[in-house]
């Protein structure tokens, strides 16, 4: 049996697939350009911020932000800092919703890029930590639990940091890192393979 529809009904549909569908596209050169141009417009305004002020937005969970928090504090800047909502407008991002996705997107799949470029030397590293964890006699069975345990979560806490990150954008990224690495910093050594 098919059943009718009233209009605003069809309507409210067609905009939940049509968000659910630009929610789902893949970053493109024009908005990363664009994003990148609103963010160095915003460098003077971020760098004038109190360090202290957003270290606490970003590190007041585990230690580490995720992809969630990274998207709300782009949200929330844009909300109530008028430099943010002029410059991201100026290049064509109209809500904090818009801002705050996209930013995210582009920052944490940076990030990712630059994790998955040093993941199999971070991997060594950590196999190699639980390989002398094992064969040191001087450690107590109920420390090396313990520090077994300290080494996973660090592992498992930076996976977390990436979860929102869509596949699909990646690419535009890897593309586009030379122009990326001049707004969003990052350690000189995060940079050495990426």
């Amino acid at each position: 049996m098919i059943r009718r529809c009233s209009l605003p009904g069809a309507l409210a549909l067609l905009l939940i697939l049509a968000t659910s569908a630009q929610a789902q596209s893949a970053l493109d050169r024009d908005t990363v350009t664009r994003w990148i141009a609103a963010a160095e417009e915003l460098r003077v305004f971020i760098e004038e911020r109190e360090d202290d002020e957003l270290e606490d937005e970003l590190f007041d969970g585990d230690g580490m932000p995720t992809f969630a928090d990274i998207e709300r504090i782009y949200r929330e800047m844009y909300s109530r800092e008028s430099e943010v909502r002029r410059a991201a407008r100026g290049h064509g991002f109209r809500s904090a919703d818009e801002w705050g996705n996209i930013s995210a997107r582009i920052t944490m799949g940076t990030l990712h890029l630059a994790m998955e470029e040093q993941r199999p030397e971070m991997d060594d590293e950590m196999a190699r930590a639980m390989r002398e964890l094992d064969e040191n006699p001087d450690v107590p069975p109920q420390m090396r639990e313990m520090m077994r345990q300290q080494i996973q979560q660090a592992m498992g806490t930076m996976d977390r940091m990436t979860e929102g990150v869509q596949e699909e954008d990646l690419p535009i990224l890897r593309e586009m890192r030379s122009e990326l690495r001049s707004v969003i910093q990052m350690d000189d050594d995060d940079y050495d393979d990426w």
